[in-house]
């Protein structure tokens, strides 16, 4: 009779034991799907502050890309206005020379 207390008592506390890891189970999965979720929200705000950062970034280059564009354009023009500036002296420049060239050759001949 003893030993099937023994047993009984044996099978009861392994059916406790059992009980207690089916409750430590449950809690620990709770616990990973907190710890899961938290994740999931954390990794959704550093997601989205990193979209805004980039965002950002491409509003300062665009507005940086569009500021050097204007001011090649200011570039191009200044240059062309000093080419043609160039270009009328030389012209002029030209025209003096053969019109000096032509006095020089009407002195030759009138020697």
């Amino acid at each position: 009779m003893e030993q099937e207390v023994n047993q009984h008592t044996i099978l009861q506390a392994i059916l406790e034991l059992s009980k207690q890891m089916q409750d430590i189970k449950s809690d620990l999965q709770q616990q990973i799907e907190v710890v899961e979720k938290r994740l999931e929200e954390k990794l959704e705000a550093v997601e989205k502050r990193l979209e805004e950062k980039l965002d950002a970034v491409e509003k300062r280059l665009e507005e940086k890309n569009e500021a050097l564009g204007k001011r090649l354009d200011k570039v191009e023009q200044n240059l062309s206005r000093k080419i043609d500036l160039v270009d009328a002296k030389f012209d002029i420049l030209s025209s003096d020379v053969i019109t000096t060239k032509a006095e020089v050759s009407m002195l030759k001949q009138v020697k």
